[in-house]
């Protein structure tokens, strides 16, 4: 774990160990304010013992010249090394929780991103927001949102930068461990996923109210004692709980059409994620969740590019058409159900920028769409 010195973090250490304390957290170990990420060790009501890793940072709102009245910023950085990667520490047992997160003393919120999602990530770099993000917060507690990110405009190539979508959480100090335990289960989930979590969670939804079973059974789709295995340190299962849940229940859906003669199901970077053999020949499918938030005229999106690109290639980070054939969308960030949508890849709008490529907005409308797979594969046969 690489350690920053010589951090002014008085005021971020006072302002979590509050929250975990009002959240009903016991502080057993606490950090120095100078030195970060900062580590603590709590205890929870129910007498689990967590380690937290907290990547904090300070939250404001922007008041640099030239920049919109409404806009509030999360500026990440630590030291002055701002010419280089810093890798984040994540541990993949999840016994040792890691956080990022800004402190807004102004509005008295937390407002925090997806550690994996910034990993690696780039100092001194800022995370914009709205009046209106801040509002909702500050009314509920407990927010959520999605923000779509661009290209660093720095001179630096930096081809491991993350451009897709992600979300967001502001939250009450009072969430505090509700927020932990959101970060246990969604960090690395994609951000329809990890946004209807956010929302799941914060409806406080009682196991009553789901005929027994608890909010993150429903939202995952898998039962209590696999999201255990998770917690336990079960890789096969971390890897699903991680971003391939739609991918878990696609595989169900293919597995349970008679003219399939074949099922695939890859985990390997460059690979799609299917394989099908259908009518004596082989056809390529890539999944993806849609957004969780609509487009216009109500439309599901789908965020529709890799998380990093080639070094010197940027347009790397964009699919092409020959690398698979059909898309899988899965619908359920926005209808909370296991359901997909299927395309055929030769039928996607192109990239704007570069040739070849496929955009990376999909709109999952038109008759190019369809629920039914069979429809789609006959369409290529």
């Amino acid at each position: 774990m690489e350690k920053y010195s010589g951090v002014r973090g008085a005021e971020n250490v006072r302002a979590i160990t509050a929250a975990l304390e009002e959240s009903g957290a016991s502080i057993l170990a606490a950090p120095k304010p100078d030195q970060a990420p900062f580590e603590f060790e709590i205890e929870t009501p129910e007498g689990e013992r967590v380690s937290l890793v907290c990547y904090a940072f300070t939250a404001n709102k922007y008041e640099q010249g030239g920049r919109p009245t409404d806009e509030h910023r999360l500026q990440v950085k630590y030291g002055h090394e701002f010419d280089r990667y810093h890798d984040l520490y994540m541990d993949e047992s999840r016994r040792r929780v890691t956080l990022m997160f800004g402190w807004h003393a102004q509005a008295k919120i937390f407002v925090a991103i997806d550690p994996t999602m910034h990993n690696p990530t780039w100092f001194s770099r800022s995370i914009e927001f709205k009046d209106e993000h801040v509002r909702q917060a500050r009314r509920s507690g407990w927010f959520g949102w999605e923000r779509d990110r661009k290209m660093s405009r720095r001179k630096i190539e930096m081809p491991h930068e993350n451009c897709t979508t992600e979300a967001l959480l502001g939250f009450a100090p009072k969430n505090f461990l509700r927020y932990v335990m959101l970060e246990r289960i969604a960090s690395g989930l994609d951000a329809g996923e990890r946004l209807l979590m956010i929302d799941r969670m914060g409806r406080a939804v009682s196991p009553k109210a789901t005929s027994g079973l608890h909010p993150l059974e429903v939202a995952l789709g898998l039962p209590a004692k696999e999201i255990l295995d998770v917690l336990g340190g079960s890789f096969r299962l971390l890897v699903a709980v991680r971003g391939s849940v739609a991918e878990r229940h696609l595989l169900d859906h293919l597995e349970g059409m008679n003219d399939l003669s074949k099922v695939e199901r890859f985990d390997k970077d460059g690979l799609p994620d299917f394989a099908i053999t259908y009518r004596k020949r082989k056809f390529r499918i890539e999944c993806k969740n849609v957004l969780r938030r609509l487009q216009k005229d109500q439309i599901p999106r789908v965020d529709f590019q890799k998380t990093r690109a080639a070094k010197g290639n940027p347009c790397s980070r964009y699919y092409s058409p020959t690398q698979f054939e059909v898309l899988a969308a899965c619908l359920h960030p926005v209808t909370e159900k296991w359901e997909y949508k299927f395309a055929p890849t030769s039928g996607l709008p192109p990239h704007k920028k570069c040739r070849g490529r496929m955009a990376e907005k999909i709109l999952v409308a038109g008759e190019i769409w369809t629920s039914d797979l069979q429809d789609v594969l006959d369409g290529l046969c």
